[in-house]
């Protein structure tokens, strides 16, 4: 790993973390700005597509590994009996 580090110029190495720093930034700014307008009830419902936002961007990180395998279902949303919606049968 050295080799490459000894390899690689300087200022592509700050390039590249440059770069990293700005996408870290960019995704924690949107993650808290979609949390922070979202009903305290919705969250369970938003979370779960968040992080499979964030799961793709690390896919753009050198050290990013795709996740393998089957996704979460999304839950299925119950009806309030509250609002007075009848359920079927």
């Amino acid at each position: 790993m050295t080799e490459l580090a000894s390899a690689v110029p300087a200022y592509v190495l700050l390039a590249a973390l440059a770069v990293i720093v700005v996408l870290l930034t960019v995704v924690a700014i949107v993650a808290r700005a979609v949390v922070a307008k979202a009903r305290p009830e919705d969250l369970q419902h938003i979370l779960p597509g968040l992080g499979e936002v964030l799961a793709s961007l690390a896919l753009f990180l050198p050290w990013g590994r795709g996740r393998r395998g089957p996704t979460a279902a999304p839950p299925v949303p119950a009806r309030s009996e509250r609002r007075g919606g009848r359920r079927r049968r």
